[in-house]
């Protein structure tokens, strides 16, 4: 017999998921544009899961080609739907979207009411070209919207590896640094459009003022810390938050990002 040529196996992978508040694929259109344009890297070639829960069955009756050909028009790629009611699955087998079913323990949503439709949840790790390549490996986490909080206790960072990246310099517009299987430890400031990775926890003494995500992997234990927070981008796990979401009261201080409850959390560091 010949050696087989292929494998199938089953694998967990981190995905964006875009839930629908709404209906009407002109607001979706325009107002995803506006959101892919802040950080059109990040948003890059991101597979997307499209969530259908918020909607009832009357106004699941979507043209699901037209949704699929906005979403490749911004460079974003759909990969399937969950919450669909029955009625609309053949809809959705035509216009070749996977049909996903429901993880069997799902964890709470977060969603923030303010926050107008659409919403990109659960981030995946998609980085700008020439980026490494990270793969992914754990489940879905939910909800971009963030808060800080003051009550949570940041959880205590855990080193991926026994050593960590050490760079003496400010990361200049345009670099970008990435510390595989460890922290990442910046003397020296981030400039806007300069993006810092580590699969552990970042730790910047100077301003940060370009793109951070630590815990690429999928470590929600990874946290960010920075002398001075002026952040376009900030993301743990592939949760995400830009800069507009930053509370007013912690932009210009020393703080720690950390995830709590699968939500990024913001809290001042006493110095």
């Amino acid at each position: 017999m010949d050696n087989a040529c292929f494998e199938l196996k089953g694998s967990l992978f981190t995905l964006t998921v875009l839930q629908l508040f709404e209906n009407d694929l002109s607001v979706l259109e325009t107002q995803l544009t506006e959101r892919v344009k802040m950080a059109p890297g990040f948003f890059n070639q991101t597979p997307v899961v499209i969530d259908l829960h918020e909607l009832p069955a009357d106004k699941q009756q979507l043209d699901f080609f037209d949704l699929r050909e906005i979403l490749l028009s911004l460079s974003i790629i759909p990969v399937g739907v969950k919450g669909a009611d029955q009625s609309i699955l053949t809809l959705l087998e035509s216009a070749g979207l996977a049909i996903l079913a429901e993880a069997r323990h799902k964890p709470e949503a977060h969603k923030n009411t303010s926050e107008p439709p659409p919403v990109l949840d659960t981030v995946v790790e998609s980085t700008p070209e020439n980026s490494p390549s990270v793969p992914e490996e754990t489940s879905a986490s939910k909800s971009p919207e963030q808060t800080s909080s003051k009550g949570a206790e940041p959880p205590a960072p855990q080193l991926l590896s026994q050593t960590a990246k050490v760079v003496k310099q400010t990361i200049r517009s345009g670099r970008q640094i990435y510390a595989r299987g460890g922290d990442l430890i910046i003397i020296g400031s981030v400039s806007a459009g300069a993006e810092v990775l580590a699969d552990g926890n970042i730790h910047i003494y100077g301003t940060l003022r370009g793109r951070a995500l630590a815990g690429v992997q999928g470590d929600q234990s990874a946290a960010i810390f920075c002398h001075s927070l002026q952040s376009e981008l900030l993301s743990i796990a592939g949760i995400y938050l830009l800069s507009e979401d930053i509370p007013e009261d912690k932009i210009g201080t020393s703080v720690q990002i950390f995830m709590d409850h699968e939500r990024l959390q913001i809290d001042e560091l006493i110095l």
